[in-house]
């Protein structure tokens, strides 16, 4: 009677085991994939855009994040994917860092599939039904794609061209600025020979250089950022 008792609990045990194993990767399969069913949306690549129709899932794997729709998969990058048929709305694809010059140039990071939009005049980041207002900040996938939450000016070689909010532009190389006016729906290649700024009320930023400047400071953006503090979303 003893052998059997103690066959049946190191079956329990193992059961219960299996039972947690089962939990965590389920877990990490549900924050490592996003699905949307009722949604549109679109994305624009060198210029094209790229609309999605239909049940969409995006999947983080090995670093890498791929977007299935329709029987097709496309590997993305930093690139923010819109929402179509949701005013000012976006969702990030992969993981960002979030600068705020208002808080002394603090940075943290913004995990992947995290949407941000804009309600009311304010924007708001979300991830997993938490929601956090955002200040004066812009958004950087730590190469060359930069997202602004607020109104701002690119200029190039004596050229001022409006930034509305939920826009980004991409700074290719010293001689290529890409940027998506987000209020026009609207992408312009702009070929340049000097050095891009972008100008704020409160910042500036050299797109050619990946620098920021704030007040009296200045200082370089980071390039690896995965190691950073997540944003308190609290």
């Amino acid at each position: 009677m003893k052998i059997k008792r103690d066959t049946i609990i190191k079956i329990l045990m193992i059961l219960f085991l299996l039972a947690i194993i089962g939990g965590i990767i389920i877990y990490i399969l549900n924050l490592n994939t996003e699905t949307f069913e009722n949604y549109n949306f679109y994305q624009y690549f060198a210029g094209r855009k790229i609309e999605y129709e239909g049940t969409l899932m995006m999947t983080s794997k090995d670093g890498i994040t791929s977007l299935t729709c329709n029987n097709y998969s496309i590997q993305l990058d930093s690139t923010p994917i819109y929402y179509r048929d949701v005013e000012n709305k976006a969702i990030f694809p992969e993981n960002m860092e979030i600068v705020i010059p208002s808080e002394n140039g603090q940075v943290y990071k913004i995990n992947r599939f995290s949407n941000i939009f804009i309600q009311d005049g304010v924007v708001y980041l979300e991830y997993r039904e938490k929601m956090k207002e955002l200040s004066n900040s812009f958004i950087y996938d730590g190469s060359d794609l930069y997202f602004f939450t607020t109104r701002a000016t690119l200029e190039v070689d004596d050229t001022s061209y409006e930034i509305s909010p939920l826009s980004y532009i991409i700074a290719i190389n010293k001689n290529s600025i890409e940027l998506y006016n987000k209020a026009k729906d609207e992408y312009t290649t702009i070929q340049t020979a000097n050095q891009a700024i972008v100008k704020t009320e409160d910042y500036s930023i050299n797109v050619s250089l990946d620098t920021i400047r704030y007040g009296e400071k200045e200082q370089l953006l980071l390039r690896k950022f995965d190691d950073l503090v997540t944003i308190n979303m609290d």
